[in-house]
């Protein structure tokens, strides 16, 4: 909290004393990014996003009169949008601190018709010990030092935390080797559903950023990690019943944690990564919430959330021809009381989930050619409203994806 109000005293002195406090004469620009093509091939259609591009999991089986999967087709498509380009500012300084800002766009804005999207836009204030980061960046969950290394875009979805949203986020040096990570989050694009379809009302009107606390261990060959991560929404301001329509404040808090390790050594990297998560379906994971008791009076309702356990594992070796292999594996364990229904979030009538994915990767200076295969399958069920929400006489789908792709990055 200290830092956070030293900030806030800096600005305020820049307004009173602007001569010889900014100091910009070594301002710098930086761009980086990459130009990329994708060919992809799917053995049937999927639950995806940005035209494709980031795939999560089959479609649940929907079958003709003559008993055949009408979504058992298969499709290829041939993308350019995964293409991106960054810009960072650095030199800047407020006294003893150094500012420096960044801001990336790509060309996945729009659900098949290229259009800019925006990812990052953060400014970060730098002191020796200690960062606070101001913007849209990744979530705290999805620990930049350990995701997996993957062609797809989805990295690593549906099992790796996918999520970029603003916030405000402090990262002090405890010692050489431990850093200790607070944030405060706030949905945008990344939001939870409920009774009016995916929005970030949910959280606004919760008032309550989404807090997160993590303690992070690193060194040359190790990081090493577990973080805690608390939300409140609040579905609706106001329910309907037989006597009329009354204000709510009902809400819904939910909590998420999670351990994660890697370890390199020359050409070897290995990554894993395990969480428990409540309602986090704003991640772009397969979750959500269960309405838990109704008065037909008054149209009040509680809310119990889905509990689920996401897991991955990810190994690469080597350099210039570098061979990888991807594995994750979800469950939903339910929900926390009995459900009445309805259910709102992600693929809440699927029980399990597992994918399996190699790659081979050959990159010479700034151009790589990779390609890497995915078998993901998804267990489709019944949701069993007397046995808290279980997902009961599951029925396995499953989707073989083949990627292809070529990259200059700069």
């Amino acid at each position: 909290m200290k830092y956070v109000l030293i900030f806030l005293l800096l600005i305020a002195t820049t307004h009173t004393y602007p001569q010889g406090f900014l100091s910009s004469k070594n301002i710098k620009v930086d761009f980086s990014g990459f130009v990329r093509n994708d060919f992809i091939v799917d053995s049937r259609r999927n639950i995806c996003a940005c035209d494709h591009l980031l795939e999560f999991f089959p479609y649940k089986p929907v079958y003709d009169d003559n008993g055949e999967d009408i979504y058992a087709q298969p499709n290829a498509h041939f993308l350019n949008t995964f293409s991106r380009f960054g810009t960072r500012f650095t030199g800047l300084e407020m006294g003893k601190v150094t500012v420096s800002a960044y801001v990336e766009v790509d060309f996945t804005g729009f659900s098949e018709t290229n259009g800019i999207r925006l990812r990052h836009a953060y400014t970060s204030f730098v002191w020796p010990k200690t960062t606070l980061l101001f913007g849209r960046a990744w979530h705290p969950t999805f620990i930049e030092k350990v995701y997996p290394s993957v062609l797809n875009e989805n990295t690593g979805l549906p099992f790796q935390v996918f999520n970029r949203s603003p916030q405000l986020r402090l990262t002090h040096h405890l010692t050489e080797n431990f850093d200790f990570i607070a944030g405060a989050v706030y949905q945008f694009n990344y939001a939870n559903m409920g009774p009016d379809g995916k929005t970030y009302r949910y959280q606004r009107e919760a008032v309550v950023p989404n807090l997160h606390a993590q303690l992070q261990f690193f060194n040359e060959n190790w990081v090493a990690g577990a973080a805690v991560d608390w939300k409140s929404i609040q579905p609706r301001i106001s329910t309907t019943g037989t006597n009329g329509t009354f204000k709510t404040r009902e809400k819904l808090n939910t909590w998420a944690a999670l351990a994660y390790l890697k370890y390199s050594n020359g050409l070897l990297e290995v990554k894993a990564k395990s969480m428990f998560g409540q309602n986090v379906s704003e991640s772009l994971l397969p979750g959500g919430y269960a309405v838990a008791s109704f008065n037909e009076s008054t149209g009040a309702e509680t809310y119990t959330p889905l509990n689920h356990i996401y897991n991955w594992v990810n190994f690469t070796y080597g350099k210039a021809w570098k061979a990888g292999m991807f594995a994750g594996y979800l469950k939903n364990l339910g929900t926390g009381e009995q459900p009445v229904g309805p259910f709102y979030g992600m693929a809440t009538d699927i029980g399990m989930i597992y994918k399996i994915s190699p790659q081979l990767i050959y990159t010479f200076k700034n151009f790589m050619f990779g390609w890497e295969m995915s078998w993901t399958t998804a267990a489709y069920g019944d949701i069993d409203y007397s046995d808290f929400g279980k997902v009961k006489n599951a029925e396995n789908v499953t989707n073989f994806r083949n990627m292809l792709s070529v990259a200059y990055n700069f």
